[in-house]
């Protein structure tokens, strides 16, 4: 509670406005055009958005640009943009036969976690291009089979269990690994990344799955869409057979190396509510784990506290799987808790805006603080954390409206761009 006994999460619309002017004015700051290669920098055929406005993060990221698309597909300006991000990214599968981590000649021999099949499904919603989604599909099943299934041979390298695994770095180093998953870096993996099958990685692998389905039953081919069908169900009772643990009520990362589940507790083990794969039953103790351990007084942290954290653990939290989080739980009809966490990281947002002037690229939703920073400084006006404020904004609305209880309807959850 606040002096004036009100909850510390409440927010005034003025606020809201404030920093939506100040992301407003801050896209063209962010936005750059480099159509030719230029030394490390690989060049791509449409104007991007960057993380920073910097000397660091001045490249197309891969997962960086999910948040902005969604966040600009209906955007007055910038939906042109948008839609050529998306396309920027088939370009780099077409050219290299992977998308990398970012848009540097240097990060060619990793990637980073695969959200193509999510923009794909924003872009078409807007467009209803067909020539156009049937290119893109394409495109998602190369990446799909080619990389994170494991067919892919590049430099005669791979290491990939069994459709389940890849955050990898082609030059075989765990800490390389790390930066493939997002998580650069973190103590969730112990230092070996690549002996781990991550619950987020292959959350994200089913929604392909289930994503590809869907997209060959609009396209008519009955076959392919019977084959990921199948292939969806088959992961998903697979993360249930190894990274559900029962008598803890959670998800985890499964030690494949050593035949175990880690014993970590961390934000990833809701992503497989945020994709649909619980039961009812799994998420509502799933929701009791994060009450317990994850909840903290501005949002969601990354992970519970561990002897030496990183800037992907305790006590950080980072806009777009605070908005994994939020809406897995919307998706289970956990609607006041999402609330409350939707506007908890508003009120950190706005809170620390007010104190600085700025946006930042991670927080410390423990003490509600600019995030702890590890490898570099903590940037300021970070695309992703601008974007994620303004989808909150949009979710806070739909959750003002409907703040029953109750599963949010599938069409619903399309229809945002959830799926």
């Amino acid at each position: 509670m606040t002096q004036n006994g009100k909850p510390h999460w409440e927010i005034e619309k003025k606020d809201l406005k404030q920093v939506e002017k100040y992301i407003e004015d801050y896209w063209p700051r962010l936005v750059r055009y480099h159509p030719k290669d230029l030394k490390s920098l690989i060049g791509l055929p449409n104007p991007y958005i960057v993380p920073a406005d910097g000397e660091i993060f001045q490249e197309q990221y891969y997962w960086d640009s999910y948040p902005i698309v969604r966040a600009l597909i209906n955007h007055p300006k910038y939906s042109k943009l948008a839609i050529g991000m998306v396309n920027n990214l088939f370009y780099l599968i077409r050219r290299f036969g992977i998308i990398p981590n970012a848009s540097r000649m240097y990060f060619l021999s990793r990637s980073h976690p695969p959200l193509l099949s999510s923009m794909v499904w924003i872009v078409y919603q807007k467009m209803k291009d067909k020539r156009w989604f049937r290119e893109a599909i394409a495109c998602v099943e190369h990446e799909y089979n080619e990389v994170w299934m494991g067919t892919i041979h590049l430099r005669n390298f791979r290491h990939v269990y069994r459709g389940l695994s890849r955050y990898y770095d082609l030059n075989a180093v765990h800490v390389l690994a790390e930066a493939e998953s997002g998580w650069d870096l973190t103590a969730r993996f112990m230092g070996r990344c690549m002996d781990f099958l991550p619950v987020d990685l292959n959350s994200f692998l089913y929604l392909y799955e289930v994503d590809l389905a869907k997209s060959y039953e609009v396209l008519g081919n009955v076959k392919k869409k019977e084959k990921f069908e199948q292939a969806a169900k088959k992961r998903a009772k697979v993360m249930n057979d190894l990274m559900w643990d029962e008598k803890v009520g959670y998800y985890f990362d499964y030690d494949f190396v050593n035949r175990r589940r880690s014993r970590i507790i961390t934000i990833a083990g809701v992503f497989p509510l945020n994709v649909g794969i619980t039961t009812k039953n799994q998420a509502d103790k799933v929701v009791k784990i994060v009450q317990r351990d994850l909840q903290k007084k501005w949002g969601v942290v990354q992970s519970v506290r561990f002897v030496e954290n990183f800037q992907w653990d305790w006590p950080n939290g980072w806009a777009p799987l605070q908005l994994r989080t939020i809406e897995g739980l919307m998706r289970y009809g956990f609607n006041k808790l999402a609330k409350r966490l939707v506007l908890k990281w508003l009120a950190l947002n706005i809170k620390v805006f007010k104190e600085t002037g700025h946006l930042w690229e991670k927080y410390d939703v423990v003490h509600g603080h600019i995030g702890v920073p590890d490898r570099y400084p903590t940037p300021s006006g970070f695309a992703w954390t601008n974007a994620t404020f303004l989808i909150m904004v949009r979710v806070l609305k739909f959750l003002e409206e409907h703040s029953h209880e109750g599963s949010t309807p599938v069409w619903l959850v399309r229809r945002l761009g959830w799926l």
